[in-house]
């Protein structure tokens, strides 16, 4: 047991660089495909990128904020007439080297922190009934995000397609995650089901 624990310590504790800051590329890579406000760059989150990768308001302005005095960015300032101006920025050709450079870069080792599958790990120590509810969170918290990606897809997959390129891998990422997600829901229906059979035998 002990043998098992420090592997999987260690496992985490490499996970990724602080020094990488991801949103920032991310951030980049939008700014890259059209001109944003951070309204369209926080509105672009929740409809296409927060099942793999989510972030609140104060650190999208926060970014925009570092990366405009980085000189990666420009803001310029629209002014409308029935409506409160706008603050739309988009890539200087210092950011367009930044994303190039990024892009090109190999992609570190993927371990990360989780911490549903942190506490799973120790639920040997504890009872079933405690084990069944974390496991029951989970499932609901993949279904969520299973419907998040349906709904996107119904809401945004008729409209115009400006770069097919781009649209190609990001939907590569799409078929990717969810098929993650759903075999994330498969091991846990079935972990489900084994606990509620051994908590309640007479009902098997």
């Amino acid at each position: 047991m002990r043998e098992q624990l420090d592997t999987f310590t260690e496992g985490n504790e490499t996970s990724e660089n602080p020094s990488r800051n991801t949103l920032r590329y991310i951030m980049l890579g939008l700014l890259w495909a059209r001109p944003m406000s951070g309204y369209d760059i926080k509105q672009t989150f929740e409809r296409a990128i927060a099942s793999y990768w989510n972030a609140g308001n104060s650190q999208i302005y926060t970014t925009l904020k570092n990366l405009h005095k980085a000189g990666l960015i420009d803001a310029e300032i629209i002014v409308q007439t029935s409506r409160p101006n706008r603050k739309v920025y988009r890539l200087t050709p210092a950011g367009e080297d930044e994303l190039s450079h990024w892009l090109q870069e190999d992609v570190p080792e993927r371990f990360t922190k989780d911490e549903f599958l942190a506490k799973l790990f120790f639920c040997g120590e504890t009872t079933d009934d405690v084990a069944l509810v974390h496991l029951q969170g989970h499932r609901e918290s993949l279904l969520k995000q299973l419907e998040h990606m349906e709904w996107a897809r119904r809401e945004y997959g008729s409209r115009p397609v400006r770069r097919p390129h781009l649209l190609e891998y990001q939907l590569l990422v799409r078929e990717y995650k969810e098929a993650v997600l759903k075999a994330g829901l498969d091991v846990t229906e079935k972990a489900i089901a084994r606990l509620e059979q051994r908590l309640n035998p007479q009902q098997s």
